[in-house]
Formats: structure tokens, C-alpha cells, sequence
């Protein structure tokens, strides 16, 4: 099999801010660049690109689920596995993850496979000779799963929450992209992470799952997801998610397992409006994404009202979203549920768009009127100091944090 090889490179603005050196689990140490794109994809400048690699290949041989294959070197095992197809057999559609739903950094464990016997990511994975790859079976189902997380009890939050690393989009505004798409680390089970919140059942009463995009990766969420619920058999369970992939199915197993409350954050109503928030710029994908999490909204109200607890969050931000578009936002929403509680984000300056100007307060009042003029009756605006600031990349130099 013969693919491009390609290797990142720092551009002339790099603010050297420690990101792609600290944050982000590389092989580049032990193999060089492999090209997987994460440091790219995490970079808060826009610095990192990748370009095609000019050294010569090596071949090598290696078994995936006990079929032979020759490759050569400078591959992740990831873009190794797509350049299989089928031939590989199971890698598509791996524990009910769909073809392409990775985070790209390493941080959600969706794309794991077992090498040699060990769980490992594939895609910050470098594909070396004889390795043994397992995409499918028996010895890949009873692996438990992992993600990186970052633990939070309970500040900054209210209550404990397991923040989750990687994400599906790549949004220019992430405000919690330091976690989002760090990926170095230990990773966790489900129950090594529940274990670290230390949940007490005489004073804990709701716990959140947020992210990051924590419907990446399934097999860990729903285990989580039953592990709190074990360990606190009246806990709320709150979910934060972008809903692109919360089909009905995936919904109805995250009930069953305990969930009690989910936040569906809806980016956008047009289509170019969401591609410009999300950072999909593959215009198929981004319109099945936005479907998706419409459609799930919808599916939450029709088949859980009064059973699940449904907030729908709006982020706005006026360069993006428009009254207008508002306004049919709205519109939608209220022939679902015009009771429906929605939070109106103010969207602030933040990774790759920093040089944002901050929204003032009547903008945010004005926002509100419009939701409610067009049949809105519960909404709440969440803005101001109310929201910290996001760091900025300048300030990881002068700290880190135990991922």
C-alpha cells in the first residue's frame, strides 16, 4: 500500500506557546512526524500545517486481525487502517462509531485498536514493523475502554464534572480548547474516572459529563454513565454534547444507563453559519452533524418529555449569527416545546479567535428579545462575568495542568 506521507511544520507566527509540546501526546520523540495532524488541529495560532514529506519510505510488514499487509513507514496506524478499507475488516464502524467520528488529537480513544495486545490510539500511533493490529473480535470487546479526562470537584464548576478530552468540531472559538484537545497523559476507564470524583451519596446530588464532545467514543460514556449511577442511585447525570451524534438510538441507551438531564449545544440553524462555528468544512458532514442534533432535540421532546430533563443551549455571537437566523431559531424551537429552557450563550474572544471583540450586554438583551418575540418563553442569558475567561495561550507557558 503506497499513501502520501506528510509531517507538520511551525509557521513564521507560531507564538511558541508550549501547546503542541506539552499538551499533545506525539510520536515525533521516538519516530518523527508521522503526520497525524494533532498538534494542527489543537494549535491555538493556526500555526501548524502539515506538507508532504520528502524523505524516502521504508516497507514494512505487519498482520491486522491475522491478514498480512506491506506498508510503508511514516504513517500513523489510523491513516494505515483507512488506506485498508475493508480489506481489514470491522474498522468502519468499530463499537458503533461511524467512519471518520474521531477527535484527530488522541484525546477520545474512539479510533483505540488493540497493537500487540495493548489498547493504543491509533491515530498518534505510528505504524512500525510486524506490528499485530486487532480491530475487531473478542480480545477488542472485552478491552476496557479509555479517554483522557480531566477531573473537576468542584471548582470551576457547581457540582463534580468529568470533563472530556477531544471533539468531533474545531470550533475558532473553543473557550475550554486547552482541555478540548490535549490528548498527553494517563488515560482512564470509566470507573478509574468515577472513582476520582469521589461522589458522596449523603451530599452529592448531580454530576456532569462535558467536554470536549463526550458522545465521542460511546463505549466509555454509557460505562461512565452506569458507573455513577451504581455508585449513586439517585444522582443526576447531566450531559453536555454538540448532538451530532445523538441519533435516537444512542439516546435511548443513554437513558437506559442513567442519564437524567442532556444539554444539546445547537451551533447554528443555517448550514454556513454552522460550518464557520464548528470548523467542518466538508459540507456532507456538516450538514448530517447539524441534522443530527436538531433531530435530536426533536427526538427528546417527543419520546422524553417530562422523563429527561432538556435544556438547549444557543451560543450567539453577531458576526456569526444574524437576527434573522435567530429568529427562525427560535421559531423552530417553539413549535417543538415553546416552554422549552434555552441558555443564550455569549460567545467570547477565545483560541484561534481571540482578536473578538467582547458582546456588549444590550447585544445579548436584544438576542433575547428576538428568541422570545418568536415564541420562546424560558430563556436564560448566560454571559458577562458569569463566564470565565478562556486561557489564553501565552499563560500555558507559565503554568500546566496534570492531564
Amino acid at each position: 500500500m503506497s499513501r502520501k506521507r506528510f509531517v507538520a511544520v511551525r509557521g513564521e507566527d507560531c507564538l511558541h506557546c508550549g501547546f503542541c509540546e506539552d499538551y499533545i501526546d506525539c510520536p515525533r520523540d521516538e519516530s518523527g512526524c508521522i503526520g497525524c495532524g494533532a498538534c494542527v488541529k489543537g494549535c491555538p495560532q493556526g500555526s501548524r500545517h502539515l506538507v508532504l514529506r520528502a524523505s524516502p519510505s521504508t516497507e514494512i510488514r505487519c498482520t491486522v486481525n491475522g491478514k498480512s499487509f506491506s506498508a510503508t513507514d511514516g504513517l500513523s496506524v489510523r491513516e494505515f487502517l483507512n488506506g485498508l478499507g475493508d480489506q481489514s475488516g470491522g474498522w468502519s464502524a468499530r463499537n458503533g462509531v461511524k467512519h471518520g467520528t474521531f477527535c484527530g488529537t488522541g484525546g477520545c480513544w474512539s479510533c483505540a485498536v488493540l497493537i500487540d495486545g495493548v489498547l493504543a490510539r491509533s491515530c498518534v500511533t505510528p505504524l512500525r514493523q510486524g506490528m499485530d493490529i486487532v480491530t475487531e473480535g473478542e480480545a477488542l470487546s472485552q478491552t476496557e475502554s479509555r479517554r483522557n479526562v480531566t477531573i473537576m470537584r468542584p471548582h470551576p464548576h457547581r457540582h463534580p464534572t468529568i470533563f472530556v478530552h477531544g471533539c468531533n468540531f474545531q470550533c475558532g472559538s473553543c473557550h475550554n480548547w486547552d482541555m478540548t484537545f490535549a490528548s498527553r497523559g494517563r488515560a482512564l476507564t470509566p470507573s478509574q474516572a468515577v472513582s476520582l470524583l469521589r461522589l458522596d451519596p449523603q451530599q452529592d446530588y448531580w454530576v456532569g459529563i462535558s467536554g470536549g464532545e463526550p458522545t465521542l467514543n460511546r463505549p466509555w460514556l454509557l460505562e461512565a454513565v452506569r458507573e455513577i449511577r451504581k455508585t449513586c442511585e439517585d444522582m443526576r447525570i447531566q450531559l453536555d454534547t454538540n448532538a451530532s451524534l445523538l441519533e435516537a438510538d444512542y439516546i435511548d441507551e443513554l437513558i437506559r444507563a442513567g442519564i437524567t438531564d442532556i444539554s444539546p449545544d445547537i451551533k447554528a440553524f443555517y448550514l454556513e453559519s454552522f460550518m464557520a462555528l464548528s470548523g467542518i468544512s466538508e459540507k456532507d458532514s456538516a450538514r448530517l452533524y447539524l441534522d443530527t442534533a436538531w433531530n435530536a432535540v426533536r427526538y427528546l421532546y417527543q419520546a422524553y418529555r417530562g422523563r429527561v430533563f432538556t435544556a438547549v443551549s444557543l451560543p450567539y455571537y453577531p458576526r456569526i449569527h444574524s437576527p434573522r437566523e435567530m429568529e427562525e431559531t427560535a421559531r423552530v424551537l417553539a413549535e417543538i416545546d415553546p416552554e422549552m429552557p434555552v441558555t443564550l450563550i455569549e460567545y467570547q474572544p477565545a483560541f484561534r479567535s481571540r482578536n473578538w471583540s467582547f458582546i456588549a450586554p444590550e447585544e445579548m438583551e436584544n438576542a433575547r428579545r428576538i428568541l422570545e418575540s418568536s415564541g420562546l418563553r424560558r430563556i436564560v442569558v448566560q454571559g458577562g462575568p458569569e463566564l470565565p475567561l478562556a486561557v489564553d495561550p501565552l499563560e500555558l507557558a507559565l503554568g500546566s495542568e496534570d492531564f
